[in-house]
């Protein structure tokens, strides 16, 4: 009798019905008796490529991560750990990948990384990465000052091909300019129009040059980037024109990750069939860089295959068309960089919710943090550090912000429940493959949502005999978010 009572009541409540056809009588009724219990029972979360189990206790990329949440006095506050050996084991394996496949495919080019400062423009990175011989895309009149700084540091040296990408303002123009009069040998601005092509003819100053090209790569967006056909054979023969102007580089601006296949495939194709007609009018052409898109290495992909079928793709369009095969750029900042970083928070209470699947609080602001969680549904790789010796459960995480939008899985997501530790008790929790985009797009220093600092740094790297060297950079403290608002002691 009271179960049916029970049956009634819901049935009156909003978006009560559902629930009842997917869930028995009994467990309604045993949920709404202890709205507190244990969450649903479930197995342990399966671990992903480069993560293992050692005593109970999270490794990954051999990395014991329960000491690193425990390095700092300042907790509790989430802990960001950087990991740079990561950042040269990805470009020697990208670097790897292409050698096997050149064989492979007797590819005749040659390949040159760069790194697409966007996706992660931070010190630690980019010195990493430079001082790992990879070329540098700037996006932005700033990312000259960067070139600068490396340049002064050691990082790189004035013959280091620097490609200019990114719309040309005026004093990103300018900037250049003055870079090449600094005597960087090997400035390569990316046009994105014709107009932006004068100020470097009319500089005097010789510069190699490419075009970015208006890619197919996604009918199911309209694509403001570049230019198309026409506008790239008028551009050409504008720079052909030119006494200091080469054009040796066709840039195929993707939007498409590599990870979507046949899709990406054909905007490759076609991309280069727009290389091969550009060839034929301008014979200085001479490489063609494939732009972003490669996946980061935990993505399920075969790299190595991938690499094959791209070379074997570029041989026969170029044999079909007549052309030599272009050196091949990739610029990939999401690749080299996502899995890098990780996050660490600590789960101070639960809370309760109505369909028995509690929140697990956490000592820090997913929002915040996680801009592309909330604004774009992107996932991450979400682990317990430690209590794996325990029971598991279904739980959601919720940030400690006054926004409904702080919780993960987020709401542009499936809401999936992660399989977590039922006992919270010092249970730390990690957001892993979080290298890329997250810091600038969620800003870095400033005032947060909720005017919540930013946790400790711990900086991870390895010296001459593989001994790894801690650097701990302090949290945010008042002054730094206030003085952001404008606020003065």
């Amino acid at each position: 009798m009271a179960a049916c009572f029970v049956l009634y009541l819901l049935a009156k409540k909003q978006g009560e019905i559902t629930r009842l056809i997917e869930t028995s009588t009994l467990s309604l009724f045993e949920r709404i008796q202890h709205p507190t219990a244990s969450p649903l029972v479930t197995v342990p979360p399966a671990l992903p490529r480069g993560f293992q189990l050692l005593d109970n206790r999270l490794f990954y990329k051999g990395l014991d991560i329960l000491p690193l949440s425990q390095l700092s006095d300042e907790m509790p506050a989430p802990i960001y750990v950087r990991h740079l050996p990561s950042l040269r084991d990805n470009v020697a394996q990208l670097q790897s990948w292409f050698d096997i496949a050149k064989v492979h495919t007797g590819y005749a080019g040659d390949l040159t990384i760069a790194y697409a400062s966007k996706a992660n423009p931070s010190q630690p990175v980019v010195r990493t990465l430079l001082q790992a011989g990879t070329a540098y895309e700037c996006s932005s009149n700033y990312d000259i000052e960067v070139v600068r700084h490396a340049a002064a540091q050691g990082w790189l040296n004035t013959d280091r091909t620097v490609f200019i990408n990114g719309f040309k303002l005026p004093v990103y123009t300018r900037n250049v300019l003055q870079l090449r009069r600094e005597g960087f040998a090997h400035i390569v601005p990316i046009f994105d129009g014709i107009e932006e092509i004068a100020p470097f003819a009319d500089s005097g100053l010789t510069f190699d040059v490419g075009l970015r090209s208006r890619t197919d790569s996604n009918a199911e967006e309209v694509n403001r980037f570049g230019m198309d056909n026409d506008a790239m054979a008028e551009a050409a023969d504008q720079i052909g024109l030119t006494a200091n102007l080469r054009l040796t580089t066709f840039h195929a601006m993707q939007t498409v990750s590599a990870s979507r296949g046949l899709q990406y495939m054909t905007a490759v194709m076609h991309s280069l069939r727009s290389y091969a007609r550009l060839r034929r009018i301008a014979p200085t052409l001479c490489r063609f860089d494939i732009g972003g898109g490669t996946p980061a290495r935990n993505a399920d992909m075969d790299h190595q295959d991938w690499m094959i079928q791209l070379l074997q793709m570029i041989n026969e369009i170029c044999d079909q068309e007549g052309v030599p095969v272009p050196d091949l750029i990739i610029e990939s900042g999401r690749y080299l960089v996502q899995d890098h970083a990780f996050r660490l928070f600590h789960v101070f209470k639960t809370k309760s919710a109505e369909d028995g699947i509690p929140y697990y609080m956490i000592d820090g602001s997913i929002m915040s943090l996680f801009p592309d969680a909330w604004a774009l549904g992107d996932t991450f790789t979400v682990l317990p550090v430690n209590g794996w010796d325990g029971e598991f459960g279904a739980a959601r995480l919720a940030g400690i912000t006054c926004d409904h939008d702080d919780v993960y899985p987020t709401h542009r997501m499936a809401d999936v429940p992660l399989s977590l530790p039922v006992e919270t008790a010092d249970l730390i929790v990690g957001f892993f493959d979080c290298g890329a985009y997250q810091e600038t797009l969620g800003g870095r220093h400033g005032a947060k949502h909720c005017m919540l600092p930013e946790g400790p740094e711990i900086i991870l790297d390895e010296d001459a005999t593989g001994r790894i060297v801690v650097e701990a950079l302090p949290a945010q403290d008042a002054a730094c978010v206030l003085g952001s608002l404008g606020y003065r002691y």
